[in-house]
């Protein structure tokens, strides 16, 4: 049943490669939205929310848009890094690459063989210790809502932090706000990603922002490991910061 599940989700993530791009001319657009119907998402305006209570937010940090459909992983610590300052980070492609050969990122191609393309939770830890970050990968399965908890502390903070959930059959975003929208339900919250794969709304900013109960229950990963791995939070800040 196993080796059934994976070929199926195999073949789903073949079917959202740049052979098979979803958004059919993407590359060639500004925006997604090609026609002349009203826009059904609605545009995230940080400078209208700043004051706003219970609203968290990291303005300098913005999705750099991967440009393969497996290196959203790099394309995070791409962001995180030049966010940081890090010397020799620059918003290109060969940057992009570069990354992605250091962490060991897998292509799509690797599908032939069997193998998982995409990039692994130790991979980024090791990368960015590497370059000398203080890292801490973490993860939670009680469903307590301790990790979303955690995120908020963060952006609280000014701490962006990488998580790996389920869209797009797994995919790195960089949690860069948090709005508790002035109340005390937390499955009211929003979260703002600073998302490579900006490519779904009409807006393509870098970001992305989701409700906290739909990102909480599809924050897993069930690709990597033998069972299914819950909410991967790595919290990375550079030792000597700029």
């Amino acid at each position: 049943m196993k080796k059934i599940f994976f070929i199926l989700l195999s073949l789903f993530i073949i079917s959202c490669s740049s052979k098979f791009n979803l958004v059919p001319g993407y590359k060639n657009n500004k925006s997604p939205n090609n026609c002349k119907r009203i826009n059904w998402f609605p545009k995230f305006e940080s400078e209208k929310m700043i004051n706003e209570k219970g609203f968290w937010f990291i303005k300098a940090l913005k999705g750099y848009q991967q440009t393969t459909e497996y290196t959203c992983g790099p394309a995070a610590l791409l962001a995180l890094s030049k966010f940081y300052g890090l010397t020799g980070i620059e918003e290109n492609k060969e940057t992009e690459m570069r990354i992605s050969r250091e962490v060991g990122t897998r292509s799509m191609d690797i599908l032939k063989q069997g193998g998982k393309p995409g990039t692994k939770p130790d991979e980024m830890v090791n990368w960015l210790k590497k370059y000398g970050f203080n890292v801490k990968i973490e993860f939670e399965d009680k469903a307590d809502g301790s990790a979303l908890k955690k995120l908020e502390e963060n952006i609280k903070k000014g701490i962006p932090t990488i998580v790996e959930w389920a869209y797009l059959t797994g995919h790195w975003v960089v949690v860069v706000g948090y709005d508790n929208r002035g109340n005390d339900d937390p499955w009211d919250d929003v979260l703002i990603f600073a998302d490579s794969y900006d490519k779904f709304d009409d807006y393509q900013d870098g970001y992305s922002f989701v409700n906290a109960n739909s990102f909480y229950w599809l924050w897993f990963d069930l690709f990597y490991f033998d069972k299914i791995t819950w909410r991967t939070t790595i919290t990375a800040i550079p030792k000597l910061k700029p």
